[in-house]
């Protein structure tokens, strides 16, 4: 009789446990929603974004002619804000990074629009290896915002 009590019980702190850990695993975190950048002018940095970048457009809600939306993840957006009179100097340790599935190709496009970039230690024209192997490389958007691009591919 014992041995059945005590199966019972043992399935019952089973199936207790597993809807528990199934409970946990449904609640919502807390994950990024969007970035905005408040900037001088806002077709240049759209271009910039969009053509670079090769950020995905977005349908901005606003309409205002201020706005320009770009998808960067399946519920995340980057937010272009014109208004700014000046833009000012960035740290390149405040930075915004993204992945591209090839670094040669991404650079190919930088050289296209004959846009510099660098390597973390600053070297122009150079990429470097984080200790992962993940390549990076530095360079800045139209208002001075530091950009890192890296091929990651989690």
């Amino acid at each position: 009789m014992k041995k059945y009590l005590l199966a019972g019980c043992l399935i019952l702190a089973m199936i207790i446990g597993t809807s528990t850990n199934m409970n946990a695993q449904t609640k919502k975190r807390t994950s990024l929603n969007h970035i905005a950048l408040y900037v001088v002018n806002l077709e240049r940095s759209t271009a910039f974004y969009k053509d670079v970048v090769q950020l995905e457009t977005m349908e901005e809600p606003f309409k205002d002619g201020r706005h320009s939306w770009f998808k960067v993840g399946e519920h995340s957006q980057l937010h272009i804000i014109s208004g700014v009179a000046t833009a000012t100097t960035h740290d390149k340790n405040t930075h915004l990074c993204f992945s591209v599935p090839s670094m040669k190709d991404f650079i190919a496009v930088l050289n296209q629009h004959q846009l510099p970039f660098e390597d973390w230690p600053g070297k122009a024209n150079t990429i470097n290896k984080r200790v992962d192997g993940v390549q990076q490389i530095y360079l800045r958007d139209p208002d001075g915002y530091w950009i890192e691009i890296n091929d990651d591919t989690y």
